[in-house]
């Protein structure tokens, strides 16, 4: 499989645009796609975190799908798929 560019967020199209580029890119680089967002406790603004790269190691992995499947009741949701 042909090494897709890394994509970096310099450009001014809409997040819609770019996060399924970082997607394909991350996929096909063989690296973690993680979008998360965190709320400052004094102002209440979300900022939203969309990180690409060899983010997630196994222990970290396994932590996740085991606060995942506490938390199924609530609504947490994992998708796995085998991979080639």
């Amino acid at each position: 499989m042909t090494l897709v560019k890394k994509h970096r967020l310099q450009t001014k199209k809409s997040l819609i645009d770019t996060l399924p580029e970082m997607v394909v890119s991350a996929l096909a680089n063989h690296e973690d796609f993680v979008v998360t967002y965190e709320m400052d406790p004094k102002t209440k603004k979300k900022s939203l975190y969309v990180m690409t790269g060899n983010l997630i190691t196994p222990d970290v992995l396994a932590t996740l799908k085991t606060q995942i499947a506490h938390q199924k009741e609530e609504g947490c949701t994992v998708i796995t798929r085998d991979w080639k």
